[in-house]
């Protein structure tokens, strides 16, 4: 798996955004305070439809204690992002939608709850490689469980992406199978 990935990430072309291409990555979160903490990871996959445009599939994990009390939630669902420019860092525009499910543990109680959620904002794509971004997203994040308020607020989130088109598909299936 390195290696695919170290092959990957020495490919070059243009494969960043343009029509046909993929993209692959997320992000992980870790947060950590007196008598609590919280883990997160967000993978994503997406298809460019057009140059510059991509829409696909992202996961929510997330994992939290707080003294006694566990809340662990999933969410899956669609996303969008149109970027601008051809430099090396391109800020782009992003929608995500989720559906939600959450678990809560405290003691003898136990729940279960359903929702959704949606994020708007603005991101941007610093390429370290040809096929390689580190990412920021900003913006306005909501969510709304089943009998309770909706709640929102800001939102900044860090990542990596892989960026690669069929040709660099092709190269990499190649170096790593041989084939």
């Amino acid at each position: 798996m390195l290696s695919a990935l170290l092959v990957l990430c020495t490919l070059h072309g243009l494969s960043q955004t343009e029509k046909s291409s993929f993209l692959v990555g997320g992000g992980l979160g870790l947060k950590t305070g007196e008598n609590n903490s919280q883990f997160s990871i967000d993978p994503n996959f997406g298809y460019f439809f057009f140059d510059n445009f991509a829409a696909g599939a992202n996961l929510r994990l997330n994992f939290s204690k707080a003294g006694a009390v566990r809340e662990n939630e999933l969410g899956i669902g669609p996303f969008a992002r149109y970027y601008f420019g051809q430099a090396s860092t391109r800020p782009f525009l992003v929608s995500e939608f989720d559906l939600l499910t959450s678990t809560f543990k405290s003691g003898s109680l136990k729940s279960k709850n359903n929702g959704w959620g949606f994020l708007f904002g603005l991101g941007f794509a610093a390429f370290i490689t040809d096929n390689v971004a580190v990412e920021g997203v900003s913006g306005y994040n909501f969510s709304k469980y089943k009998d309770f308020e909706g709640d929102g607020g800001f939102s900044l989130r860090l990542g990596f992406q892989l960026y690669f088109n069929n040709s660099s598909v092709k190269r990499l299936k190649t170096n790593v199978m041989g084939r």
